[in-house]
């Protein structure tokens, strides 16, 4: 059997009340496979599906289907294994819609979505979405993996956050309603030709999936993340791709995650970090290439 990642720690918690991070790893601590999801929070008046949230309901199913469909065939093409899993999620769905809801009453739920796995001498990384891989090779350097386009989306974002708050909007509830109109726009662009990809019931998300192979035996590391624990880098601007991973690596992803969570604290309405989420779900895994 083909040995693939050691799990040196991993963490997952929510940012207020439902966490729609989840993170999971397969066949069991000597994993050939790993993945971290986040869910797309929901921007549609009442929800469609059952569960906390629909966002938290689509990432519940990922975390069931998948294990199955990589026990009946682990080495199979993304793609393949890809369609495979959105056919189900469309088929479990379809089949679950609350009362007098279907996906034509609002926004279907999504997720980014990263998954490791390794196969035969290599170590291949597709990607859905914003969830950014940190990798180190043998010779101490550190690469990310992400998505270009959503950088260039949540620049903007922040610009327009930056413009309600010059105009007096500084509640988050009302500064989610002042931005919900460009947060519309912006999901219209998932999985189109010229948008962005994340994992969907759509078979047309294959076609964004972004994926990269790398010699396993030239990789140290591997840190799987969701949007909220890069923050650090990207939001706050208190670690490098360097230092986050190797203060993950020295204190640990749950003490890591704290430091996170006492940076948020100390900027509870935003006035420092300009951010639409006070507190975002969090999720980190690390891994070692054996």
């Amino acid at each position: 059997m083909t040995r693939g990642f050691s799990v040196l720690g991993a963490v997952t918690a929510p940012g207020t009340r439902i966490n729609e991070d989840a993170y999971a790893i397969w066949p069991g601590p000597e994993a050939r496979a790993a993945w971290v999801l986040d869910g797309v929070t929901g921007i549609n008046d009442h929800p469609l599906l059952p569960g906390p949230t629909d966002a938290a309901w689509f990432v519940a199913q990922v975390q069931e289907i998948l294990p199955r469909l990589l026990a009946a065939g682990s080495d199979v093409p993304t793609e393949t294994l890809l369609g495979r899993l959105i056919g189900e999620l469309r088929a479990t769905q379809e089949r679950s819609w609350r009362d007098g809801m279907s996906g034509d009453h609002g926004e279907t739920p999504a997720a980014s979505f990263t998954l490791a796995r390794r196969i035969g001498d290599e170590i291949e990384i597709a990607r859905l979405g914003d969830c950014p891989v940190l990798l180190e090779t043998h010779d101490g350097r550190v690469h990310l993996l992400d998505d270009a386009i959503l950088a260039e989306i949540e620049a903007d974002l922040k610009r327009q956050i930056l413009a309600h708050r010059a105009r007096g909007v500084h509640e988050a509830a009302t500064l989610f309603q002042e931005m919900r109109p460009a947060l519309r726009a912006i999901r219209q662009r998932r999985n189109q030709a010229g948008g962005y990809g994340v994992l969907s019931a759509e078979q047309n998300s294959i076609g964004l999936l972004q994926r990269d192979r790398f010699p396993a035996k030239d990789i140290r590391h591997l840190l799987l993340l969701s949007d909220g624990y890069y923050r650090l880098v990207d939001v706050y601007g208190h670690d490098s791709n360097e230092s986050l991973l190797q203060q993950t690596i020295a204190q640990g992803p749950a003490e890591n995650l704290a430091r996170l969570r006492r940076i948020e604290a100390e900027d509870p309405t935003g006035v420092k970090h300009p951010r639409l989420k006070m507190a975002d779900d969090a999720t980190a895994l690390l891994l070692a290439v054996d």
